[in-house]
């Protein structure tokens, strides 16, 4: 470790008996000084920072009494140093000074001079003059050389000074050193170089990986060229997910990582409507967490019936479709007030020892999403753009990974969350393109080229994107939430068993999803009259074979008013469509809906599972049927 040295301040100066006695020797003296000066200067000419070479002098041949200097600084501790003068003709008047303090000084003897600066003294940044004192001819000192040793000390500074990630993620830090030889900084956590796996790592680059556990701790950028300079920022870890997935002999389950027991999630939507402007025209849609009409009372009383009833999860929607205090922010990105309404929603739904599914069906209209496809996609139209066009992918990647790093600024428990949902119903719009050509070769996200003259290659750019869109997306969010599950929702294929006829919305589950990343898949079955029975749907999703590594949850079944005027017939009918759907895997259930009432739903409405007589949600609630599949 070396500290920079520099030397400057360099002057002469006439003093002592013989000058003033003898004015015959003013001449003579002032001689001797400039050349003094000369040999000193050339000689700091050629010395560098803290250099104990000799340097020669610059007349071979001195005036008697002139001293030929060799500066040397050696580090003594953590930021102090050893200054060593040598040369010829020193005496004992010569002194060292810090900032105007003497110091205690080693004359060695004629030709050396010693003396320590202290880690004490420089504390502060400071200046060591020194003054070599030669005797003169008639006695006393005929001249003095002095010179300055500026010694710096660093000063650290650190970026950012305080920061918030999720159980297993990672924070990119930065140092600068100012005042010092060397950038060099040793990292530590909570005082630990390196770190290590229950504070969390971090490398030599400053990059912070968190440990799988909720904590606070100190980063801390120490200087190596003194270790007694350090800056220190200080990091919240956040509550890992509670719940997880795992495969079994048959079909994979949840559990809950704290106790490792399973988890059978059996919940309802929770879902408020009302009038928004879209694009083209004024529709009813999600507002549960509009800026302006989220209802964190009526959410309270909501949450707390679900509790006393047994249930322990509930899915809610995102809004990114309107101009109504949604979302997207104008200005950019996301609103924080709008987050700040799901983050609200997230810790209430902790207290009541809910967990939260959040969905969302696409990019916001605000926000600058939608540049990112809008002229980049000649060759697809309506949702394929965000399906299979890369700026699309891009898109929907990015809205992901702002919902998450926008609920982590917030604090907000993201051990709340069961999990993200990419779509709440994937599909390809075949009305748009490409699905409207008949003849040619088109590019996806993916990179690979797919001929629309062929029905197996238009089949396989369809598995494909799906795949890829679902891979791309959880990426995103597992780099910044790594306990985090993610899962997409679907309503029924159209066959083999033929169904929603003429709906020019296609899809195919399955084998797709069994080959993607994703941690469960989400059906949404109806029990409609003149609909399919449930094992038809089971036929047509395809998901039986495919369920021992990703379970199938089914987030929607709901029982129109309709069909079944009578609450006590849509009590039983919900009752009997979630013990079927046992026969075939299915590992949780969530109503459609708990409370949304009819004036919301518009027409057809759904038998809301909490009002009225509240029969539906008796009929479904844990307290009274713990086993779901009776």
């Amino acid at each position: 470790m070396r500290r920079q040295i520099r030397f400057e301040g360099i002057f002469c100066q006439s003093e002592g008996k013989a000058a003033d006695a003898d004015r015959r020797r003013v001449s003579r003296t002032v001689r001797a000084r400039e050349i003094l000066c000369a040999a000193a200067l050339a000689c700091l000419a050629g010395c560098n920072g803290g250099s104990s070479s000799p340097v020669p002098p610059v007349n071979p041949n001195p005036i008697p009494n002139a001293a030929s200097l060799n500066p040397s600084v050696t580090l003594a501790g953590a930021s102090g140093f050893n200054l060593t003068v040598t040369g010829t003709n020193f005496i004992q008047a010569s002194t060292v000074q810090w900032n105007g303090s003497p110091r205690p000084t080693t004359f060695g003897s004629s030709t050396s001079l010693q003396a320590s600066i202290t880690a004490a003294d420089v504390a502060t940044a400071g200046t060591a003059m020194v003054s070599v004192a030669t005797p003169a001819p008639g006695g006393g000192s005929s001249s003095a050389l002095a010179f300055a040793i500026n010694v710096p000390n660093p000063v650290v500074a650190i970026s950012p000074v305080s920061a918030i990630v999720a159980a297993g993620g990672q924070q990119q830090f930065t140092s600068s050193v100012s005042n010092a030889l060397t950038q060099a900084v040793t990292w530590q956590v909570n005082g630990i170089s390196g770190g290590d796996a229950t504070v969390g790592t971090i490398s030599n680059a400053g990059l912070y990986i968190a440990p799988l556990a909720q904590a606070g701790v100190t980063i801390t950028a120490v200087s190596q060229e003194d270790a007694n300079k350090s800056a220190a920022a200080s990091l919240s870890v956040l509550a890992p997910h509670t719940i997880g997935v795992r495969p079994t002999a048959t079909i994979a389950e949840f559990f809950d990582r704290t106790t490792g027991n399973s988890f059978v999630p059996r919940g309802n939507n929770y879902v408020r409507l009302a009038s928004q402007t879209f694009p083209w025209g004024v529709q009813v849609f999600h507002s549960t967490f509009n800026v302006g009409l989220y209802d964190g009372v009526g959410l309270d009383t909501a949450l707390n019936q679900m509790q006393t009833s047994g249930y322990n999860f509930v899915r809610v929607f995102l809004n990114g479709c309107c101009h109504d205090n949604t979302i997207g922010d104008p200005a950019g990105g996301l609103s924080v007030a709008y987050l700040a309404n799901v983050a609200d929603f997230l810790q209430r739904a902790k207290q009541h020892k809910i967990w939260v599914i959040i969905t969302a069906d696409w990019p916001p209209q605000f926000g600058g999403y939608t540049s990112y496809y809008a002229t980049s996609c000649a060759q697809f139209g309506g949702l394929n753009n965000i399906n299979l066009c890369a700026g699309g992918i891009k898109a929907v990647t990015l809205y992901f990974h702002d919902i998450v790093q926008g609920l982590i600024n917030l604090n907000a428990p993201l051990d709340a969350i069961f999990a993200y949902e990419l779509r709440n119903e994937y599909f390809y719009e075949s009305q748009y393109l490409p699905f409207t050509l008949t003849s040619a070769m088109v590019t996806t996200a993916d990179g690979q080229t797919y001929d629309m003259s062929n029905a197996a290659s238009r089949q396989q750019m369809m598995d494909n994107g799906l795949i890829y869109f679902t891979n791309q997306v959880r990426a995103a969010i597992l780099a910044l939430d790594p306990t985090g599950l993610v899962e997409v929702g679907f309503f029924e294929p159209q066959g083999p068993i033929p169904s929603r006829i003429g709906d020019p919305r296609v899809i195919t589950v399955y084998p797709a999803m069994a080959n993607s990343t994703a941690d469960f898949v989400s059906v949404h079955p109806y029990p409609i009259i003149g609909g399919l029975t449930f094992a038809q749907y089971v036929t047509n999703f395809g998901f039986v074979g495919y369920q021992q590594q990703k379970p199938v949850v089914l987030e929607e079944f709901g029982v129109l008013e309709s069909d079944y005027p009578a609450e006590t017939t849509a009590a039983s009918v919900a009752q009997s469509w979630q013990v079927q759907s046992c026969a075939y895997g299915i590992k949780g259930w969530s109503f459609w809906t708990w409370d949304t009432s009819t004036a919301e739903q518009g027409p057809p409405p759904f038998w809301p599972a909490a009002l009225g007589a509240g029969l539906i949600a008796q009929a479904l609630s844990p307290v009274a049927r713990p086993d779901p599949c009776i």
